[in-house]
């Protein structure tokens, strides 16, 4: 019985003790949030990250230079832990061979809606850091007493972020990326220094200040024009990615203005009766002031809407949290619009000029998602259609990056009633 609890106990935890003579490979659900590795000791390491995101690509989207996030996940690992008394923590990242870069994005569970609110993009870290390597410091990032700042952006920097004060309890979540799959793998060092009350101004911290980062404020002005025109249209403007304290809803306007933060990706989008939707992505970066107009254009048979911002997991057919509001909106657009009839089409990036059978199911099966999503939100079933398009109708025949393989892999409505 004794051999088989040191087992268990040997493949649920990982320790410098137990692998100092091989870097361990973690398997892929260590990339996701729900498969976090769980630290039950004050170490693990050495280790191979998985290679890629995982089974869900929950972090994305994001601008280089967010002093927050990272752009995306790349070859990540997620951590758990918790702090086992009141403590200043800190850790240590060590990459075995100091040319290997690490950024780390460093949360604190709050319920069991944790992983699905960062995949939303609706969780904000306690402490990042995205700092170009540092060398001199053998690679090493992590948390640190002496360091001044929570957040440091990518670029030349702090390789250490602030220590942070915990209570007995918390749980830590830890999600470490590397975005050069060539590494030699990395060690995670724990540290809890114990707090007591007659010792507690050695650290004088008060989180509830500074676990939010203050992002410069932006202004945004929108205006909404007709296409042919260009004359001002009242209509239905919402914001997603706006905090759920504000208000992102406007009715039977021309123009709001409002106050965002920089690098935060924002979704504009305008549904007016008789006109097609229309949607704008927006990062506002470093002026004070940014003005977007956006054109709306009379809907005639035949039109085609893109529906960009409705993401799917690579070949598969389930439709990517963060596309919700997408896929809302256009719900709201068929409601606004109740005589219209649409067709839903699947488009695929082949890899081959062959229209193979296996792109068709998939491109089908997508278009067939989103007509079931509708169906659910209550738009009469008559009203819709779905087709593969598989890849016979690629934007760019011969992709030649990703983001031109992406255009290929999207899915469009047609307006086939009017």
């Amino acid at each position: 019985m004794r051999i088989v609890f040191l087992f268990i106990l040997f493949i649920s935890s990982l320790s410098v003790a137990e692998a100092q003579n091989r870097t361990v490979q973690l398997g892929k659900n260590a990339s996701d949030c729900a498969g976090a590795l769980l630290i039950n000791d004050t170490a693990v390491g050495p280790v191979f990250s998985p290679p890629g995101f995982g089974n869900k690509l929950e972090i994305y989207g994001y601008e280089l230079g967010d002093p927050i996030f990272i752009q995306r996940e790349h070859n990540t690992v997620w951590y758990k832990f918790r702090a086992p008394y009141d403590a200043v923590f800190t850790f240590d990242l060590i990459p075995e061979l100091k040319d290997d870069d690490f950024d780390f994005l460093l949360f604190r569970y709050d319920g069991p809606n944790f992983c699905r609110d960062v995949a939303d993009g609706t969780k904000i870290p306690l402490r990042t850091n995205i700092s170009r390597k540092n060398t001199i410091m053998n690679g090493r990032t992590g948390l640190s007493e002496t360091a001044v700042d929570d957040f440091v952006p990518s670029g030349p920097g702090s390789p250490y972020s602030r220590a942070l004060k915990v209570k007995g309890g918390d749980v830590l979540y830890l999600l470490v990326d590397n975005p050069f799959r060539e590494n030699e793998g990395h060690s995670i060092h724990l540290h809890w220094r114990k707090t007591e009350k007659k010792d507690e101004g050695n650290f004088e911290v008060d989180e509830s200040k500074t676990a939010e980062y203050r992002s410069p404020i932006r202004k945004l002005q929108i205006n909404v024009i007709d296409k042919e025109t260009d004359e001002r249209v009242a209509s239905n403007i919402s914001i997603d990615g706006l905090p759920d304290s504000l208000n992102s809803v406007f009715s039977s306007v021309s123009e709001v203005t409002l106050n965002v933060v920089s690098y935060r990706t924002y979704e504009i989008n305008v549904v007016k009766k008789g006109y097609l939707l229309a949607y704008e992505t927006f990062i506002p970066k470093n002026d004070s002031l940014y003005n977007i107009t956006i054109p709306i254009k009379k809907m005639e048979l035949g039109d085609r809407i893109n529906l960009t911002n409705i993401k799917f997991d690579s070949d598969k057919t389930d439709i990517l949290d963060k596309s919700k509001p997408a896929l809302k909106q256009l719900g709201r657009f068929l409601e606004e619009n109740p005589g219209i009839h649409i067709e839903i089409q699947g488009h695929v990036n082949g890899e081959s000029k062959r229209n193979k059978r296996k792109y068709r199911k998939l491109s089908k099966a997508r278009a067939k998602a989103i007509y079931e999503a509708l169906t659910e939100r209550g738009i009469d079933a008559s009203r819709l259609n779905f087709v593969g398009v598989g890849n016979a109708e690629m934007i760019y025949p011969t992709p030649v990056n990703n983001r031109q393989a992406e255009a290929n892999r999207r899915v469009e409505a047609e307006v086939t009633k009017l």
